[in-house]
Parts: structure tokens; sequence; C-alpha cells
């Protein structure tokens, strides 16, 4: 410990205490002891990593408080917790490093399985990820022909997005197809998705793909697969229709319709709802048409799938 006072008519300083050996133990640690940095935090956390699982800021301050007698802050400890992780899984730069090692892994130990990696020409960047299992590939011939595409959003230091494709089996079990993960959602990406999903999933007119409205997906199926339909999911829809027409009062005469088998049937839901929101119903009939949400104006077989969910 060493403390200074600098002279009021000069820039030097006079040392007026000096200690050369720190003598406090543990026990004398307390709240206001700022020697126990975020790295002898992290020292501590990595021994909490358990079946993958890693500790809360709770936890940590348990332990701090435990083993140094000392109550840190909570940014504090979820800085420690954050050091700590990249100890014991590595950097998010690490990570994208061990891309082409992993694939490699990946289609050895899982016979039959594809992936491709997409980086940039120039800067030679993360882009897109494409990978599929091969029992997949092997199981969608006896799966339903209709594959919902959906997308979530990456939370991590570079953000990105997921996407997803799944069918369903004769028992409506959910049987994933294939993953991609993208820098972000727009017209080249989502092509870049069906193109190398037309490797796996063959286009005939008997498929049909669900997915929400988004400009980007739709462009990608008309340019990738000619012969493949494409239809909206009623959930998203109806939200559409909530927040945009302001008719959530009469969403289940529009879920009545839709999901209506017969025209007949349909014709008198749509009716209904044509005359309690005007506006949405044209914005159904004419700006969308009826075959892109309706199961009974459907010239393929879509079952019962009417969601993404």
């Amino acid at each position: 410990m060493l403390w200074a006072r600098k002279y009021e008519c000069s820039n030097r300083f006079r040392i007026y205490k000096y200690i050369g050996e720190h003598s406090c133990s543990v026990e004398h640690a307390n709240s206001g002891h700022r020697k126990i940095s975020i790295k002898v935090i992290a020292s501590l956390c990595v021994n909490m990593y358990r079946d993958g699982k890693d500790p809360n800021v709770n936890e940590i301050q348990r332990a701090m408080l435990n083993s140094f007698h000392y109550s840190p802050s909570y940014w504090k400890c979820w800085k420690g917790g954050m050091v700590a992780k990249e100890m014991v899984r590595g950097t998010v730069e690490n990570g994208y490093s061990c891309l082409p090692a992993f694939s490699y892994m990946f289609e050895t130990f899982n016979v039959g399985s594809s992936y491709c990696i997409m980086v940039n020409k120039n800067s030679h960047r993360f882009m897109y990820y494409f990978f599929t299992f091969g029992a997949c590939i092997k199981g969608f011939a006896h799966m339903r022909k209709v594959i919902a595409v959906d997308d979530t959003h990456l939370h991590g230091k570079y953000e990105g997005v997921l996407l997803s494709v799944v069918a369903q089996d004769t028992e409506n079990h959910v049987y994933p197809i294939a993953f991609c993960v993208m820098d972000k959602e727009n017209d080249a990406s989502w092509t870049f998705f069906f193109e190398k999903l037309k490797e796996i999933v063959v286009d005939e007119p008997d498929l049909c793909f669900i997915s929400d409205r988004h400009k980007s997906i739709a462009k990608g199926i008309v340019n990738v697969y000619n012969h493949a339909h494409h239809r909206y999911c009623m959930r998203h829809f109806s939200e559409n229709l909530r927040v945009n027409h302001h008719c959530g009062g009469y969403l289940y005469i529009y879920y009545n319709a839709a999901k209506a088998y017969s025209l007949e049937e349909f014709d008198n839901h749509f009716v209904e709802f044509k005359n309690k929101c005007l506006t949405a119903a044209v914005v159904l009939e004419y700006d969308v048409g009826f075959d892109k949400w309706s199961r009974a104006h459907f010239p393929g077989n879509r079952y019962d799938v009417m969601t993404t969910n």
C-alpha cells in the first residue's frame, strides 16, 4: 500500500505512508474491498460450470460471499461470469473460426449429412452456414409434403438469424429438416437458403411451403421452386390483421373461414367476417387472394397444417 500527496506548488509527490507487504487476510475483506477484480471472480466461476450450465448472477454472488466474505455488485458478477464463459467455452470469434473443423467432424460422424459455409469474398467474414443431418434427409421421404419455414433472431455478440425448416409425420410429430445461420434476412440470404434446401427437398407440385409474409421468403421460393406452392401462416396473418386493421374482436370468424374444408362453409364464414370488418376482408380477397390463406381454396393438400408453430 502506497499513499502520496502532491505538493501545492510543484509536480512532485511526497510519500507519507508505505506498507511493502500486504497483511490483510480474507476474513477482513468487506463490501468496500475493491481489490477483488473481475478476473478473480471469473477464476472462481470457472469451477462452477456443471453439465454445460453456467451459473447465474445470484449464484456467483453467494459463492463470493461464502468464499471471500465479499458482496460484489450485480454488474461485477455478471461481467465475471461472461469472462468465465469465454474461458470455458472460448470466445465468439474462436467459435466462428472453428466452423470448418466442426463441419468436418459433423459430416464424418453423421453419414450423409450436408453443410455449406459462405464467407464474404472481400472481407472473408462469415455470412451463411447451412447444415442438415443425413438422417433428416432420408426420413423426409416419409413425411407430409408440407414444410414450415420460420426464423428466430440470435442475441449474441454478432447477432444474426437462425432459419429452420420442419415437417410433420402422420402423427403430427415435428420433424426437423435443415437449419441455416445467416447474418441478416434479405433476398440474397433467403435465396441461398432455398437453393441449398432444393438439393434435399425436390421441387414438385405436391410440395407446399408455409411461412409468414416476409417478402424475401416469397421471392426466394418463387426464384428457386417453380412447381411448389407457397401459403401463409394463419396465425402470423391474423396478427397482421389485428395490428393493421384493428379487427381483433372478429378474428375467430377469420379462423373459421381459414380452416373450413368446403367452399360453402368458407363462403358463410367469410361473408360474416366481411360484414364485421370490411377493410380486412378486402385485403384478404383482393390483395392477398383466398388461395394464400384458405384451406378450401388451396389446390393441393395442406392437411391440417395451418401455422408454422
